[in-house]
């Protein structure tokens, strides 16, 4: 079957990765979600349901990923500076950093293991 490269990206860790993106913001930076919606061009509602794990199901997962935390600072910080940050900037900052590779095997494994929903996360 003939698929793009960015197929799995698109399906399991872009929303992975907003999802990663929407907790830090309320979990770590204590944002409200309507600031968050705004920032993230999103709305009050996907955000709430970013940050109860009803999307982003494999955001646990891609936060396990050594250099992750430290992206998703960068990142906020030019939101909150008033910069626009697309998906495929963030993609091709987790490739320069060699982090898309670890991304897309820790989500590979949790698919592949029987399940296609994620596992919840503890913390």
């Amino acid at each position: 079957m003939l698929k793009s490269p960015c197929e799995r990206l698109a399906k399991y860790v872009l929303p992975a990765m907003r999802g990663a993106l929407i907790a830090h913001m309320y979990s770590e930076k204590r944002m409200k979600q309507l600031d968050i919606a705004r920032l993230v061009g999103v709305s009050q509602s996907a955000v709430s349901r970013y940050v109860h794990m009803e999307r982003g199901l494999y955001r646990s997962l891609v936060e396990s990923v050594p250099g992750i935390r430290e992206l998703l600072d960068e990142t906020v910080a030019k939101l909150a500076e008033g910069r626009s940050v697309s998906m495929c900037e963030l993609c091709n900052s987790l490739q320069e950093r060699g982090l898309l590779e670890q991304v897309l095997a820790v989500i590979e494994k949790a698919t592949s293991s029987g399940g296609t929903r994620a596992p919840t996360s503890t913390a």
